[in-house]
């Protein structure tokens, strides 16, 4: 069975760790000893042996805090990987049927393979190894085993169906052989996913509150503020997902809380534009640019309100078209780009 849309609704996208005092770089600058080395086409056992030495020499080279950091943002990357896997899982069965026969769905007015894309499996390769390295993350380790052949085998079909252009030639043979790559590995892939970006998002509303404050005591308000503004677009969606509510019962919607966090969200987004609006906050920060979001908060606080005027409404939002306007859809569509933004500017 797939899982429902609320559950889907929940898995947004998180924004990686900032790296340790005094580390240097970036996330993406550290760990390049993570990636997997060639590996000559001999035996297991001597793939085993290499992977099992770069890991200790990993281990050696880093201090645990150092490798707590880099595996967090890791699993972090591989849970985004996780999301886009998601996204092409369900604009497949967008057109395809969800059962082990191929067949195309009637009268969806979409192509195949519309809005699926391929991923490379370099993070995953990355997890997998650092699965079986210190700190022990228990569970979510385990996570990363169990997902690794499904995720790998989405990965790979679907950057097949991304690139294929005479999947219809002999009456869709090609389109059949995808077909059976898809559904054979969707449930295992369901049964783990969903999970994994559950542990990974509770792990980091710890992390992020942290370093929320560490952002604040040493004077980075523009940072701090995108921050808080992201972490309060994510309050709206665990909010809703506590009540059960998602867009096919978006009237149910009890607003209290919801109002609450909207008014907090339009004060943090105040801060942010009065702190860009100043020089010498930007020149603290290293940013050249007064527009780092291009508005894309203040667009975040418009798709709130106008999901909150959509369950006041009395009348369901049309989810027919991709992600509509006042649906919860499209706030989490909206944060997904605010987050994509923040790692753009604070993190790459």
């Amino acid at each position: 069975m797939r899982k429902s849309n609320l559950a889907k609704l929940m898995a947004v996208l998180l924004a990686s760790a900032m790296v340790l005092s005094g580390c240097g770089g970036s996330k993406d600058e550290e760990p390049r000893e993570t990636k997997r080395k060639e590996q000559p086409d001999s035996a297991e056992a001597a793939d085993e042996g290499a992977d099992t030495e770069e890991s200790e020499g990993m281990e050696s080279e880093f201090t645990p805090e150092e490798m707590d950091l880099i595996k967090y943002n890791y699993y972090v990357e591989l849970n985004n990987d996780i999301i886009d896997v998601m996204d092409s899982i369900d604009y497949y069965y967008a057109v395809v049927d969800y059962a082990e026969e191929f067949t195309l769905l009637p009268d969806t007015g979409l192509t195949y393979g519309f809005s699926i894309y391929g991923k490379n499996t370099d993070t995953l390769d990355d997890c997998v190894l650092l699965a079986d390295m210190e700190p022990s993350y228990g569970e979510m380790d385990n996570m990363v085993k169990e997902l690794e052949a499904p995720l790998r085998a989405l990965m790979e079909v679907f950057s097949d169906i991304s690139r294929s252009n005479d999947f219809a030639d002999n009456q869709y043979q090609k389109a059949k052989e995808y077909h059976e790559i898809v559904y054979g590995n969707t449930d295992a892939f369901d049964a783990v996913a969903y999970d994994f970006v559950d542990a990974i998002a509770e792990m980091s509303v710890a992390r992020v509150e942290e370093e929320e404050n560490k952002m604040k005591e040493e004077g980075r308000l523009i940072q701090y503020n995108a921050s808080r503004a992201i972490t309060l677009g994510r309050e709206v969606l665990n909010e809703a997902y506590s009540q059960g509510v998602n867009d096919a019962n978006l009237n149910d919607l009890d607003l209290a809380e919801i109002q609450k966090i909207h008014d907090e969200l339009v004060a943090v987004v105040a801060d942010f534009d009065a702190a860009t609006a100043d020089n010498d906050q930007l020149v603290k920060e290293s940013l050249s640019n007064s527009r780092p979001f291009d508005g894309l908060l203040n667009g975040l606080i418009d798709a709130l309100e106008w999901t909150m005027k959509q369950a006041e409404s009395g009348v369901l939002p049309d989810m027919e078209g991709n992600a509509p306007l006042g649906s919860l859809e499209h706030f989490s569509y909206v944060l997904g780009q605010c987050i994509d933004r923040y790692n753009s500017v604070f993190v790459d």
